[in-house]
Formats: structure tokens, C-alpha cells, sequence
């Protein structure tokens, strides 16, 4: 599922300072994007409604939709699954100039690994669990383990529990909207000192 993995971060959902902890390595990995203050800020939620464990990507995604200026792709109303991904990666690719790519994803692990969430700098590969191989993508990439993994992943992810999805998908959507929010300001005043030179 990883590729190219670097300053890796793993918490658990019952954590204290979850959402803190994910907001303070989200803003290290940020900054440390080349051109930050002019790069399009785009989050990729991967995943579909169909599969209870597969909708985090897309909750994440409405939730970031509804909470910050960030350009979203991936909703419960337009999710990015298998069937869409290649198509979306071409239209974000298009329609911006070197975008820095947050990827979100549902991953399936061992049962001790349940309610972790895990950041680092690098992409993802999405789909792995349920046999599809696409594309790497991302700068900064974010899952949330759903459920443990047996050999069938597309049934542990229709048996997987709505209520830790929810949990899951509200901790990552916080932790990434008050990172991005505090980016963004800096950003404009990052430009606008350059620009004032």
C-alpha cells in the first residue's frame, strides 16, 4: 500500500491528543512542501459509500468540503473509487499546476492495528486491500485502519463498523481542516510579503 514513506506517524483513535498530534505532524509535513506559499492545496479522498469501510476517504472529504477553502475531491456525493480514480487524477493534473496532493484512504491491518491513524510524506497506493493496483498518489498521505484483514478485503470492509468509521473520518477531517486553515494564513502572508518585496 506504501510507497516511498518518510517522517511517519502513527496515533490511535483513543489516543488523548489524537487530533493534536495529527495536526502538529500535518503542519511539519507541510512546510516542508517545496514552492508551499504557491502550490494549489488538493485533497484526495479516495473510497466509496458502498462498502462501510471504504466511505472514510469520502467522509473526510465532505467534511473538508463543508470546513475549508481546500480543493476536494472525493465526497459521499461524488466519491473517487476504482472505476473514477485514473479519470480524477487526470482532471486534477489538468486543472492545476504542480499541486501539492493530500491522499485519504480506508486501509484494512492486523487486528492490534484497528482505530490507528497513520500520516507521513509520500503516496499511497488505494485499492490494494480489494485487489485493484492504482496509481501512487500523494505528497502527504493519511489512512485510517478500519478493520483487521482477512483474506477476502472487500467483506472485512462490508463488515466494518459504521460508528469506528465515523470516529475515524471526524478525527482526520478536524486535524486536517485546522491544519489547513493555519497553512492558508501563513501562506497569504508568506505571498504578500514576497510580493510587498
Amino acid at each position: 500500500m506504501v510507497k516511498n514513506v518518510l517522517n511517519k506517524l502513527t496515533v490511535n483513535l483513543y489516543d488523548l491528543d489524537v487530533r493534536k498530534q495529527l495536526f502538529e505532524h500535518l503542519i511539519v509535513l507541510l512546510k516542508r512542501q517545496d514552492g508551499l506559499c504557491l502550490r494549489p492545496i488538493v485533497a484526495l479522498c479516495i473510497g466509496s459509500d458502498r462498502y462501510t469501510g471504504d466511505a472514510l476517504g469520502p467522509l473526510v472529504g465532505t467534511y473538508l468540503e463543508e470546513n475549508t477553502e481546500c480543493n476536494v475531491y472525493g465526497t459521499l456525493e461524488h466519491p473517487v473509487h476504482a472505476g473514477n480514480f485514473v479519470e480524477t487524477l487526470n482532471s486534477i493534473t489538468h486543472r492545476y499546476h504542480h499541486p501539492l496532493i493530500i491522499a485519504i484512504d480506508a486501509c484494512l491491518g492486523k487486528s492490534h492495528e484497528v482505530g490507528n491513524i497513520e500520516i507521513w510524506q509520500g503516496g499511497l497506493a488505494a485499492g490494494i486491500a480489494v485487489g485493484n493496483r492504482l496509481p501512487t498518489i500523494g505528497d502527504i498521505s493519511v489512512i485510517g485502519v478500519v478493520n483487521a484483514q482477512s483474506q477476502i478485503g472487500y467483506l472485512d470492509l462490508q463488515s466494518t463498523s459504521l460508528g469506528k468509521v465515523m470516529k475515524l473520518s471526524k478525527v482526520i477531517g478536524e486535524a486536517i481542516t485546522e491544519a489547513l486553515n493555519t497553512v492558508v494564513v501563513e501562506k497569504m502572508s508568506i505571498c504578500t510579503q514576497s510580493v510587498a518585496k
